[in-house]
């Protein structure tokens, strides 16, 4: 009885509640529709924002349809004001709704705004800014977040606000300067915001959680424990005002402890972090929830309680809201947030620790599968390329786990998961660049964003150029505020064209069948083991495992720098070591692999094997003084490189193009003295290969462009050098000077572009992405293939081997098979010393990208001229006396009337 008591005074109550929530919206309605016949677009906004207020969790998708509902767009400072207060409290509940990626949305479009309307009144700094930049930190795009922090600190200074409003956002800048790894900007921002505070207040205490924090990353543990703990101890009153900075503080102590392998205290410190989280923010602040439930998981996983720490890690699932009502993981609903990467990593580590190796290879990729969704978000090429080295750690351990599963099962099967994650840990952004521009030249650039597109895109260029080009970088805050803007609108034109979505997502299978049908090796160097996949007839044949990464990393970068990156004299000087040196690294990298005799082979390296040319690699341990008999790879096998299995699918090889364009700077910089090398490299291919060729004052950015646009194979013989603190591969013209970047959005490219020059397969390493070189930036904008330097080239030997090189090409050898041809013929000739057929001075010459045949057009000669000219006369000749014997002149008779 009394329970049935209880049931309907319940169901009483609930119908209650619903009546009077239904009464609420119904007033609520009544009152936004007679605003909206009074034409009163402020209050009927606000009133939106008044009944979300009171329960936002619940009425969030209320507010989500304000734009929707909308008879009118604001006119007047007050609606612009109004309608600035909406787009912000959207972006401020969607971050609390655990939604980074539309807060960020709702916040661009809030700065949009102000910037289009000039709303001067409003806070921009405090409202937009700042919670804008700090979502872009959180997502990891610390270039945007900190062009919008410096914005904001000159803004607040210019309009003397108070000094701790100045501080916060010295503090966020720490936060971003921390993230890209860079302490020392870091501890300035730090510095810089002390002294605009006093001690113990909250700015003071947030400035020192992110200094102890920035100790942790330097593994100072004992001095960012000694930090915390005063920090902790300043925070003895909690209130709601306080209440996130203290719960921050104990995170901070957590891992803090954590990294001591203290794991009780930073046990106690979490769940302090998380008591305050469930007390003042039950609703809100789920990441942070999340974040703190990932760490708590962490440390069961460290007491070797995989069950209880997986019961953590689906809390945190819950509370990111990616499970149904049955606890069960929604895929499609996984977006791209730091949060879900790390804690679909630490899952794998609990399916590991209970032998469950295909549960954890699944979250490996079920954590990757939310990185490239925060990827797609990233504007900036550098930004990318951080991400990716964070990644290929994840990575490795999905390899690894599949390595072992294969080993155990021998099924083949695993192997795609291993070329999968090698792929995606491979020339990513270059994928990304090479089908940006694809899409570009298809696109309709008659709408206004691809204009404006364009428009920025020449002042980056501009502006990039006049940095390099200049003394002291004062074009850094132009560049900056111009890729912010570039970023909003290539942001705009994926929403209108959904082909820019492009996620580069290709089956293993497809993309198996799309390579050439050639034996290809692709590495994948990781922190603890180098995998060497082995592809045969468009098939995985296998993976090698190579033990210690480290030492061979080392190994390799000492062979690239000590015999080929500062001269032949290492190798002159000590011809024996350097052979046994180079045996050594074939035995480390190729020793299980079986290369038939003559069979071409495509190697895709990985990391530092870009530094090096596996043609001179030496097969063999037993030396012989007489250089020139020495058992070099390239006598047993055609070696070609691509950066990626996907990039060398990607680019299309058909031209239309015929002309071949040659380019040569045949003098030194300010200087007549002539170049012979590369006067005799020219003369070698003119008589070789009917073309254009341009000479010196002829070479300038201009005609650079045109030969570009405009020609089958481009050959470019002049010297080209890194630039700037950026390391930008650069080729040097004399009076000008062409950078990487401003190849960018051509029209047409060459089927291959020949660069002769030094290092222009060179430049900076970026971690799981690969070498930025120029060749690299020649397959970016369509080039599908490029011949190019690793390291300084022996002059006259390259002009004898790219000529040679073309003379190959005419006899209808592919571009691969004619540079083999090439080299051999050098270590085939007679050379004026056997110190010539060391390495150094025939093996600089790589071929990247796809191997193809092109048909080129014959010089004619000039004795050929000379003697058709000839057999032109005679004929004429022949003729003339021919008509002289068949028709002799007649006089007529002289009339003498």
């Amino acid at each position: 009885m009394r329970s049935a008591l209880l049931r309907y005074t319940l169901i009483f109550i609930f119908l209650c509640v619903n009546s009077y929530v239904f009464a609420q919206g119904d007033a609520v309605k009544r009152k936004l529709d007679s605003l909206q016949t009074k034409n009163n677009l402020n209050e009927w906004l606000y009133e939106r924002l008044d009944y979300v207020s009171l329960n936002p969790q619940q009425r969030l998708l209320f507010l989500l349809e304000t734009q929707k509902k909308l008879w009118r767009q604001p006119k007047t400072q007050d609606e612009y004001y109004a309608y600035l207060d909406l787009l912000n409290t959207q972006g401020y509940y969607q971050l609390l709704a655990g939604n980074i990626l539309s807060a960020i949305d709702s916040y661009e479009a809030a700065f949009v705004y102000y910037k289009k309307n000039k709303v001067a009144s409003y806070d921009i700094v405090e409202y937009t800014l700042k919670p804008l930049s700090n979502n872009y930190t959180r997502l990891g795009d610390y270039e945007r977040a900190l062009f919008l922090q410096q914005k904001a600190v000159n803004f607040l200074i210019q309009t003397k606000d108070k000094p701790e409003n100045i501080a916060a956002v010295y503090s966020n800048m720490a936060i971003s300067y921390r993230s890209m790894g860079n302490f020392s900007d870091a501890e300035k921002s730090i510095k810089a915001g002390l002294a605009l505070v006093k001690p113990g207040t909250q700015v003071d205490i947030i400035l020192n959680n992110i200094l102890a924090d920035i100790f942790f990353d330097q593994k100072e543990y004992i001095k960012a424990a000694k930090l915390i703990e005063t920090n902790i101890n300043k925070q003895k009153n909690i209130k709601s005002e306080n209440a996130y900075w203290l719960m921050s503080t104990y995170t901070t102590a957590g891992n803090i402890y954590l990294a001591l392998s203290k794991t009780q205290k930073a046990d106690e410190y979490f769940n302090k972090a998380l008591n305050v989280l469930n007390t003042y923010n039950a609703n809100s602040r789920f990441r942070e929830k999340a974040n703190i439930l990932t760490q708590l998981g962490r440390i069961k996983l460290l007491q070797n309680q995989p069950l209880v720490a997986l019961q953590f890690f689906n809390k945190t699932l819950t509370t990111l809201k990616i499970v149904d009502k049955n606890n069960s993981l929604i895929i499609s609903k996984i977006y791209g947030d730091n949060k879900l990467v790390e804690v679909f990593e630490q899952m794998a580590n609990a399916y590991l620790l209970l032998k469950k190796p295909t549960e954890a290879f699944q979250h490996i990729k079920l954590g990757l599968l939310s990185a490239d969704k925060i990827r797609s978000e990233f504007a900036d090429d550098e930004t990318k390329e951080r991400l990716q080295a964070d990644l290929k750690i994840i990575a490795e351990r999905g390899i690894e786990i599949s390595f072992n599963l294969y080993q155990q099962t021998k099924d083949k099967s695993l192997l795609t998961g291993i070329l999968d994650l090698a792929e995606q840990n491979k020339a990513r952004t270059l994928l990304d660049q090479i089908n940006r521009n694809q899409l570009l030249n298809a696109a309709n650039k008659k709408d206004s964003l691809f204009i404006k597109k364009q428009a920025l895109e020449r002042a980056v260029i501009y502006n990039e150029k006049q940095a390099l080009e200049a003394k002291e970088n004062e074009n850094a805050k132009t560049i900056a505020s111009l890729k912010y803007d570039l970023a909003l609108i290539n942001k705009q034109i994926k929403q209108k064209y959904k082909q820019f979505n492009f996620d580069n997502e290709v089956k293993v299978s497809s993309l198996l069948s799309a390579l050439p049908n050639k034996k290809i090796l692709e590495y994948f160097v990781g922190r603890n083991a180098i995998y060497l996949i082995d592809i045969k007839d468009r098939k995985i044949d296998d993976v090698i495992k190579i033990e210690n990464a480290s030492n061979i990393e080392s190994l390799i970068k000492t062979y690239s720098n000590t015999y080929f990156q500062h001269g032949p004299n290492a190798m002159l000087n000590a011809p024996k070591e350097f052979f046994l040196a180079s045996n050594k690294i074939y035995q480390s990298i190729l020793k299980d692999i079986k290369l038939t005799k003559n069979e071409p082979v495509i190697i895709v390296p990985d990391e530092v094997l870009g530094y090096i040319s596996f043609d001179g690699l030496i097969t063999t341990n037993q030396y012989t003084p007489n250089i020139s008999s020495w058992p070099f790879l390239i006598k047993n096998n055609t070696i070609t490189y691509a950066f990626s299995l996907k990039t060398l699918t990607a680019n299309k090889t058909e031209v239309n193009h015929k002309d071949f364009a040659g380019l040569f700077i045949t003098h030194q910089k300010n200087s007549n003295k002539p170049l012979k090398a590369v006067q005799d490299e020219a003369d070698g291919i003119k008589k070789l290969i009917r073309g254009k060729f341009l000479f010196n004052d002829e070479v300038n950015s201009k005609t650079f462009i045109n030969a570009f646009e405009e020609s089958k194979i481009l050959h470019i013989g002049t010297h080209a050098y890194l630039s700037g603190k950026s390391q930008e591969p650069t080729l040097d013209f004399g009076k000008e000077k062409i950078f990487l970047f401003e190849l960018a959005a051509k029209k047409s490219a060459p089927s291959l572009a020949v660069l002769s020059a030094c290092r222009t397969a060179d430049g900076l390493l970026a971690n799981g992405e690969g070498i930025i070189s120029l060749s690299r930036g020649f397959n970016a904008i369509g080039t599908p293939a490029t011949i190019a330097g690793l390291w300084n080239v022996n002059d006259v030997t390259a002009s004898v081997i790219t000529g040679n090189f073309y003379k190959h090409l005419l006899a209808h050898k592919s571009n691969g098979e004619a540079l083999h041809s090439a080299k051999l013929d050098w270590l085939n000739a007679n050379q004026t010393t056997d110190a010539l057929y060391l390495p150094y001075y025939w093996d600089s010459l790589i071929y990247m990208g796809t191997d193809q045949q092109i048909a080129m057009q014959p010089a004619i000669s000039w004795r050929l001229w000379m003697g058709i000219g000839v057999g032109i006369c005679l004929c004429l000749a022949l003729v003339v006396f021919w008509r002289k014997k068949r028709f002799p002149r007649r006089y007529a008779p002289r009339n003498d009337d």
